[in-house]
């Protein structure tokens, strides 16, 4: 709980940008694995892909009107987040 809430807070202070900084690490262990040798590059590198891909998404998807890159990471990080949540809660109700 008090890590959930470190999170919400530290989301709430620096901006949905900087949510990819939290969320790339898991995304890059799920595709990667656990080798801290490739992993650690690979989160900066796929947390700068899904960055430049939502302000890519923002930019072009209502061509004259741009959506703010904060709004299109939320949309692409949060419900990533969230299934990671669950999936965590699921996993200790079960065990």
């Amino acid at each position: 709980m008090y890590s959930e809430v470190g999170v919400f807070g530290t989301t709430g202070f620096t901006g949905t940008i900087g949510f990819i900084g939290l969320v790339a690490p898991h995304m890059a262990r799920m595709i990667i694995g656990g080798d801290h040798r490739f992993l650690i590059p690979a989160s900066g590198i796929l947390g700068a892909f899904v960055l430049i891909t939502a302000d890519a998404i923002g930019m072009n998807i209502i061509a004259p009107t741009i959506i703010p890159t904060g709004i299109m990471t939320s949309i692409i990080g949060v419900p990533f987040f969230m299934y990671l949540i669950l999936k965590g809660k699921r996993r200790e109700f079960w065990t």
